[in-house]
């Protein structure tokens, strides 16, 4: 009789294995996609911010801005030239116009009153890193700093 028991069961561990792996894998590729995710996002910003900060210094041009901005946001499934660099200035975000306008020799503080603020925007689209997991379409890090020098 206990043997017939035994027989019943033993296709049962693998029929459970069967069901909760699918499950299990979709939870760990989520986390692993998600860990991705927030390092770009966290690239993006810290880039974002070292490159308006170096904006603000006396001499950095609109085109070594950008390139620092695009050196400094290499992460994983992320290379920094993928991500648009946009670069403005003004009292307020909203009010800020474009600071690179004269092209890549302009220097972002150049003749600028006090209270004149350099912001950085780094806009990067975000790949499918796997299938059937949502990601954002897009990343986008902010930075901004006070111009120091006119």
């Amino acid at each position: 009789m206990r043997r017939l028991r035994r027989r019943d069961e033993q296709g049962a561990a693998a029929v459970e294995f069967a069901l909760v792996m699918p499950i299990l894998f979709l939870v760990v590729f989520g986390i692993i996609a998600y860990g991705i995710v927030f390092s770009q996002t966290l690239s993006l910003s810290n880039s974002a911010r070292q490159a308006a900060r170096s904006g603000v210094v006396e001499g950095a041009t609109c085109t070594q801005v950008t390139a620092l901005a695009q050196d400094a946001a290499d992460a994983i499934a992320m290379d920094g030239t993928d991500a648009a660099v946009s670069i403005s200035r003004g009292p307020s975000e909203v009010a800020a116009g474009p600071a690179c306008g004269g092209g890549g020799t302009v220097q972002p503080c150049a003749g600028q009153p006090g209270g004149t603020n350099v912001y950085v925007r780094l806009v990067f689209d975000t790949p499918e890193i796997v299938p059937f997991i949502p990601v954002p379409d897009q990343l986008t890090g902010k930075g901004v700093f006070r111009c120091e020098f006119s």
